[in-house]
């Protein structure tokens, strides 16, 4: 709080205890309305964001913040109803003051704000100013939402600012109306997607009920054998994970391998597919690049969705009648799965925490790979007097990690509000005592640079992190040991430099054939192509012949482009770091 004259001073002395004078932020007098007999003497804001009234030097009622603020107004609408208007560095806030202090309106990236009454109506309105829009926000009397444009702006108003204000509503409106349609056509393509393979199962099976069991879907393809009775389910990094193990029976491989799920309620999901086969490596598991399945393997097919969709679904549960999509020598087949069922109450079971158990099998494991990113990197440990060799017991004393299936893998789990919590470190020695990979498989990348601050910050040794493309080199020669050498390497990138041209050239001539279309509608004798003029242009007003040669102009050039892609150019690099 700014300095107080001294009159000031022993004003609020009277007003407040003198154990809140020196949190004091901001101020302002209760106004004694004649139509409104709250007993209030004084409002301050403090240190610690909270807005406080006082009378007789009694609180009577306050509001907790989460922001410091810096100027407080009182506010009164036609009905006299007390409002609070609070300023806090780029934050805005309106409290409403009837029988407790509740914020009515939130407003964040403000850069000024005024109370006047421009269109002279007898009524001053708050307009509020943000950093990234020039039209202000125009609030109604009873400051709880915005004016609509139509409400703030008029025709019979004179103000000069009125055609950029009508375009911009006309602008919005279509933006608007153009989300909306946006919106519901990617719904309604969802949709049609999780139905399609429904639609082709029943031509080829025209008495299938929605009932079939198990045992019966075994026999209906040939190819692909379903191994397990259920999927299984589990729940890990605020992902549903659900599993099914299949087996090629077929000497051919199987393309394009997808679990579609179709919602029973109707309600459009969305969900990735990723295929995992069982290996002797230490993760047990390891993905497939590609959603194809050779012949005579097993694999695990995965579906990975988030827990927002429960959260979003009305009933909190969701269900589903699934089938695998696959392709076969160019011929598609489905084969039905079991139905899966999943509540909010199921989510919070032991049985689907990856580590209810305590006790991480390969089902868990799997569910952690499938649920998060891996990133590669390499660790070096400049060694000083007396350290010990790092290991992976070195991050699980000072990171509070945990060792899972064996002695190279380690997962932070203790607490689920720690933002490392879920992230798993692979730990390999490549080669030599002090230089070591890293697999972190985690939800972001954002929790791997997250990591590398802790190690830098929690282990007690010197340890230079980087990704694997990078190469250290010393300054001096009392750590020349760590240098490594700068490999020369190369690597085939298409050269999309004839691509980019190509853009530009179409770019070009698609503005040319605009502007000779808007000459032939200057042209024009039509009243309604004349009225178009300013507003639109007609594409097809040069006739349908010069619309077509555009067509082919464009065409042809896209083709160009394309096929120059098929070009490479050579890159050779290291990156190269120095460490002092």
């Amino acid at each position: 709080m700014a300095e107080l004259s001294e009159n000031l001073r022993q004003v609020l002395v009277k007003l407040v205890p003198a154990a809140v004078f020196n949190d004091i932020m901001c101020f302002a007098f209760y106004d004694n309305h004649p139509k409104d007999e709250k007993n209030i003497d004084i409002i301050i804001g403090t240190k610690k964001g909270e807005i406080k009234e006082y009378y007789q030097r009694d609180l009577v009622g306050k509001i907790k913040l989460d922001i410091r603020p810096s100027q407080i107004k009182i506010l009164r609408n036609k009905s006299c109803d007390l409002y609070y208007l609070v300023k806090a560095d780029d934050n805005l806030i309106i409290l409403s003051r009837k029988s407790t202090v509740k914020i009515n309106v939130r407003l964040s990236n403000v850069r000024s704000y005024d109370i006047s009454d421009n269109s002279c109506s007898g009524q001053a309105s708050l307009r509020v100013f943000c950093k990234d829009d020039a039209v202000p926000i125009i609030f109604t009397d009873n400051f709880d939402k915005p004016h609509e444009l139509s409400e703030s702006f008029s025709p019979s108003e004179s103000d000069e600012s009125y055609p950029i204000i009508s375009q911009l509503k006309r602008k919005l409106i279509e933006a608007k109306y153009s989300v909306k349609c946006n919106e519901k056509t990617y719904k309604d393509f969802l949709h049609i997607r999780q139905t399609v393979a429904y639609s082709a199962y029943k031509k080829i099976h025209p008495n299938f009920d929605g009932a079939l069991s198990m045992d019966q879907t075994k026999e209906i393809a040939s190819a692909l054998k379903i191994t397990m009775q259920t999927p299984w389910i589990k729940v890990y990094n605020n992902k549903i994970v659900i599993a099914i193990n299949v087996k090629n029976l077929s000497k051919e491989t199987l393309e394009d391998v997808h679990i579609i799920l179709h919602s029973t309620t109707d309600q459009s999901v969305e969900y990735t597919t990723k295929l995992f086969t069982p290996t002797d490596y230490l993760l047990h598991w390891e993905e497939k690049p590609t959603q194809s399945i050779q012949g005579n393997i097993d694999t695990a097919i995965v579906v990975v969705m988030d827990v927002d969709e429960l959260k979003s679904s009305v009933v909190s549960n969701i269900s589903f009648n699934g089938i695998i999509y696959y392709m076969k020598l160019g011929k598609e087949y489905v084969l039905p799965i079991g139905d899966v069922h999943l509540s909010s109450m199921d989510a919070l079971a032991e049985e689907f925490d990856a580590f209810s158990s305590g006790v991480m099998d390969t089902n868990s494991m799997l569910a952690v790979l499938a649920s998060t990113e891996k990133t590669d990197l390499t660790l070096r440990h400049i060694k000083q007097t007396n350290d010990e060799r790092l290991s992976l017991d070195t991050f699980c004393e000072y990171l509070h990690m945990d060792k899972v299936l064996s002695g190279n893998i380690a997962i932070h789990k203790k607490s689920p509000y720690h933002v490392l919590n879920g992230v798993m470190i692979v730990l390999h020695g490549i080669g030599y005592s002090n230089c070591y990979s890293m697999s972190v498989y985690s939800r972001t990348p954002s929790q791997v640079l997250t990591l590398i601050h802790y190690i830098h910050d929690a282990v007690p040794y010197t340890v230079i992190i980087t990704t694997p493309n990078h190469k250290i080199t010393a300054k001096d020669t009392t750590l020349s040991e760590y240098n490594e050498d700068i490999l020369e390497s190369t690597q085939q990138l298409h050269n999309y430099q004839n691509y980019i041209n190509s853009i530009t050239t179409r770019s070009n001539i698609a503005l040319k054939y605009l502007d000779q279309s808007l000459l032939k509608m200057n042209e024009s004798k039509n009243p309604v192509v004349k009225s178009k003029v300013g507003s639109e242009i007609d594409i097809f007003a040069g006739g349908e012949q010069a619309y077509l040669e555009f067509k082919k102009r464009m065409r042809d050039e896209a083709n160009v482009a394309v096929d120059s892609t098929s070009q490479v150019i050579e890159l050779s690099s290291s990156d190269e770091m120095c460490v002092d």
